[in-house]
């Protein structure tokens, strides 16, 4: 009966050692993800800042509309601020196109919408998204879509 009940002790314990290190994980793995959204939102935070001080100091060409054509990059002291949820590799800011200037969201909130680009802002409206990875859901993605950009998402 001892070795039977040694056995049993030894697989409590590893079962409790296994449920605490996969505890750890999924914590830290959250923790990870809240601080890409976090940093994602002061990116948008950032941009959507400069693009209301060249649109009231009027430095840059402005649309009919008072703002800028575009986001350039030279309007950042060191580097654009970068959407951390998308690849180092994805284009910075997308351009709403003509069918799309009545809108105050792009099409498709995910990268895999549009060119694929970070950001998407709509020069007609003064607005900028950011863009977000595909989720495992439809509620989902809108969910982080929202979390993101501070705002409902509304198609």
């Amino acid at each position: 009966m001892r070795p039977l009940r040694a056995c049993i002790d030894v697989l409590v314990v590893g079962c409790a050692a296994t449920a605490l290190v996969t505890a750890l994980h999924l914590y830290e793995s959250n923790l990870d993800e809240q601080s890409v959204v976090d940093s994602t939102r002061a990116a948008l935070s950032s941009i959507r800042a400069e693009v209301g001080i060249h649109s009231a100091v009027g430095d840059v060409p402005l649309n009919e509309y008072g703002h800028p054509h575009s986001i350039e990059t030279a309007w950042f002291e060191n580097s654009p601020s970068r959407n951390m949820l998308a690849t180092p590799s994805a284009p910075w800011v997308e351009l709403a196109l003509p069918g799309e200037f009545d809108r105050n969201h792009p099409r498709d909130p995910t990268f895999r919408g549009g060119r694929g680009a970070m950001f998407w802002y709509n020069p007609i409206r003064g607005i900028v998204r950011a863009r977000v990875p595909d989720q495992t859901t439809d509620e989902s993605t809108f969910s982080l879509y929202e979390s993101v950009n501070g705002e409902e998402w509304q198609p």
